[in-house]
């Protein structure tokens, strides 16, 4: 190979061509660079094989942390929203001793600012909810047997069993409901039930009053039909009350059974009389119906005027949360003590 001056061009004996300086010269350069840039290259490659790595194994862990993260924050905020939802519900039942303690001990009726039906009300971004029952206006079932646990209260037990008739129950069940009460193992009447009944089932009989009234469902031939469906848990409690009923707020199928000779005719009576005035005295019961001194003398120990006990039911909702308090009351005068409380 040899470079002619004369015609600027490159001449290779070999293979007798001849290339023109200016194009060999191009080449060469390309070469060089071509062959300078490739490492440049391959590093760039390198560092961005690690840079996608890093990412990829970084991007799991910062989804975790952020889920973690949301979680703890739900978590905070459901904590706070039960915490302000029950302090609610429990300035209802405080906000319903202020009611009773402001009523007039003397009479209780369906007038009274207690026995209103108190519609929801806002209160900050939830809705505050109070019921207050009058305990006193039914049957109390502890009754069934006197305090010493073994005599049957006669009284009570007609008054319970002429109610679930009533309502289309079976009047037997209040043979196993006095079995759960006595503290004797006979079974009483024909349908009564002991601890040979229950120990299949896996408890025995209480021997005992009962503390609430879900307790019924333990009992033989106590079920939803007859507690719910025909409404026999609105008539009677286990509150510890005296056992004598209020005229102004029982419902009318108590009043017709707190005397046999207490027809359903006069327990019309009392109920139209009182939707027009309330009883304020024990004797205008007797004056507004019309009885005989005789029969007003039969039901006297058995009715009264005036409660001293409440049930207070609180339900305060905020957003997803709903609290509950149940809280039983009694009324001393102008004194409001709380029985029992229960949260939920």
């Amino acid at each position: 190979m040899r470079y002619n001056l004369k015609t600027s061009k490159i001449q290779d004996s070999r293979f007798k061509v001849e290339v023109p300086l200016a194009e060999f010269n191009s080449k060469l350069r390309t070469q060089h660079s071509t062959r300078s840039s490739c490492p440049a290259n391959n590093e760039g490659g390198f560092v961005l094989i690690i840079v996608m790595l890093v990412i990829a194994l970084l991007f799991p862990i910062v989804l975790t942390f952020n889920a973690r993260t949301q979680v703890n924050f739900l978590q905070a905020v459901n904590f706070r929203d039960n915490v302000q939802a029950l302090r609610l519900a429990r300035s209802g039942v405080e906000g319903a001793m202020g009611i009773l303690k402001m009523d007039s001990p003397a009479y209780d009726a369906k007038t009274d600012t207690w026995a209103m039906a108190f519609p929801a009300i806002g209160v900050g971004d939830g809705k505050l909810s109070i019921n207050i029952v009058d305990e006193d206006s039914k049957i109390n079932i502890n009754q069934l047997v006197d305090s010493n646990g073994i005599n049957v209260n006669v009284y009570a037990e007609s008054s319970l069993r002429k109610l679930i008739t009533g309502l289309g129950g079976k009047q037997e069940v209040v043979d196993a409901l006095i079995d759960w009460i006595d503290t004797n193992n006979e079974p009483f009447g024909g349908q009564g039930a002991e601890d040979e009944y229950y120990k299949p089932r896996g408890y025995n009989t209480k021997n005992g009053p009962f503390d609430s009234l879900d307790e019924l469902y333990l009992v033989r031939g106590f079920d939803k039909d007859l507690l719910v469906d025909k409404n026999l848990k609105d008539y009677i409690t286990v509150a510890p009350t005296d056992g004598k009923i209020n005229v102004n707020t029982a419902k009318i199928e108590v009043l017709y059974n707190i005397h046999d000779e207490l027809r359903e005719g006069l327990a019309r009576e009392i109920v139209r009389y009182r939707d027009e005035k309330e009883f304020r005295n024990i004797v205008d019961v007797k004056n507004a119906i019309g009885i005989t001194d005789n029969l007003y003398a039969k039901i006297l120990p058995y009715i009264k005027v005036n409660s001293t006990l409440f049930a207070v039911h609180s339900k305060y909702t905020l957003y997803k949360v709903t609290k509950n308090v149940d809280a039983l009351l009694r009324r001393d005068g102008k004194t409001i003590s709380i029985i029992s409380w229960r949260e939920y």
